[in-house]
């Protein structure tokens, strides 16, 4: 009965973010199993390029063996990954996104590093602020309702780099971005979003 229960709760996906692995995500997947059956999807982000993550993480959605909602969280580069995945294939039963402190607009220090490290670590390249970056070459289409937490006081990626055009909500939060993984308020508007597709104010 238990396990017909999980089968039955909405599914949230949770996607770690540059250098990051599963136990990045564990707090905020603990704070949402209150509410959401939930997958800590992982990869490995120091090598590769975006493009090959998200043709993963595309065929990792299509074979999910789960008939009703699928949500996605996603922090930093996995926010890309996951954009990059959502527009190799539709997912028919995706329901909303929640991008954490998303490099939408690329990342100043990514484009600092690519010049020196870029060679080696294709994602400083990627990420990249520079107008030919592979995340400022991508389509802003959303499939789905999505929101955006950024942190005040990210030195990674700005606020003004965390927009696109058509959020359903942007919400700004004072942490960094790594600590707003770790955040109680965070937990709290990405079960908000993910319910009723507004962040509470």
């Amino acid at each position: 009965m238990e396990s017909q229960m999980m089968v039955d709760k909405e599914l949230v996906i949770v996607v770690h973010g540059f250098g990051g692995k599963r136990l990045w995500m564990q707090p905020l997947s603990m704070r949402l199993r209150r509410r959401f059956r939930v997958i800590n999807w992982s990869y490995f982000s120091l090598v590769r390029s975006i493009e090959f993550h998200a043709k993963r993480f595309s065929e990792f959605l299509r074979h999910l063996q789960h008939d009703g909602p699928i949500n996605i969280v996603a922090h930093s580069m996995g926010c890309i990954i996951t954009r990059a995945a959502l527009q190799i294939a539709e997912i028919e039963n995706l329901n909303r996104i929640v991008l954490l402190a998303p490099p939408n607009c690329g990342s100043p220090i990514a484009k600092t590093l690519s010049h020196v490290l870029g060679w080696a670590c294709r994602p400083f390249r990627d990420l990249s602020s520079g107008t030919d970056s592979y995340v400022n070459t991508m389509s802003p289409e959303l499939p789905c309702e999505t929101g955006v937490v950024a942190a005040r006081f990210d030195i990674l990626v700005p606020v003004n780099s965390t927009y696109l055009p058509g959020l359903s909500d942007h919400f700004i939060i004072l942490a960094t971005h790594n600590s707003l993984l770790f955040s109680p308020t965070v937990g709290r508007r990405v079960t908000e979003f993910l319910t009723c597709g507004r962040f509470a104010r």
